[in-house]
């Protein structure tokens, strides 16, 4: 499939809109369901997460049929016009993920029920460099860190997810992003860093074990 020859149609859609909706329906359906896997698995910690993955596959592909020459295929970053396409997807699906998280966060505050005590095991000290690890980890090792995650539950899993998601985001915690993983998760941020942290060390472990029996 020669993707920009189709994005080149879509583009002229007002002179041939017969052909471009054909070239848009084929980029869908090629597409449509790496787009909603690459979604999904990032939002566990959502109750409707099958509706908002699917709201989020159509506004990407709305995205491509209004600006579709936003895209161009760059040789030298990627092998096949197909890769360069599906990391442009889903960096649209990344940013409009976030977006819909935003636009919950109000609904969320609403249904804030902190389940803290104060025997908590996750009270205790952090060091501000302890989050090094899964940072690296989790790009250069994306499979080997979901096979360690799945040995977690899944509110852990969750919360270390969501906390890279928005962390990746803009490289770093801002309150309106903090608050919405408190909202999320029913807790405070003290105890996200504690599960963060601890995490860390156990993936860090676990890796180590995979790697060498890999």
């Amino acid at each position: 499939m020669d993707i920009e020859t189709h994005l080149l149609v879509i583009a002229e859609k007002e002179e041939s809109p017969s052909e471009a909706k054909k070239s848009i329906a084929l980029l869908y359906e090629t597409f449509k369901e790496f787009v909603y896997n690459v979604t999904n698995k990032h939002i566990g910690f959502i109750l409707q997460r099958e509706e908002l993955a699917l709201t989020i596959t159509s506004e990407v592909f709305m995205i491509i049929w209004n600006s579709p020459l936003d895209w161009e295929f760059d040789i030298g970053k990627h092998k096949t016009q197909e890769d360069g396409f599906k990391a442009y997807l889903s960096t649209i699906a990344h940013y409009k993920l976030l977006e819909e998280l935003r636009k919950i966060k109000e609904i969320r505050k609403r249904e804030l029920t902190i389940i803290d005590d104060e025997d908590s095991e996750w009270k205790w000290v952090l060091d501000e460099d302890e989050y090094s690890f899964l940072d690296e980890e989790l790009i250069k090792k994306r499979n080997l860190v979901d096979a360690c995650l799945a040995e977690f539950s899944e509110q852990k899993r969750d919360i270390i997810r969501m906390y890279y998601l928005l962390y990746d985001d803009e490289k770093r915690m801002t309150r309106e992003k903090i608050d919405l993983m408190e909202k999320t998760f029913q807790t405070t941020w003290q105890n996200i860093r504690q599960i963060i942290s601890r995490s860390k060390k156990k993936i860090e472990e676990l890796l180590r074990d995979k790697l060498k029996t890999g």
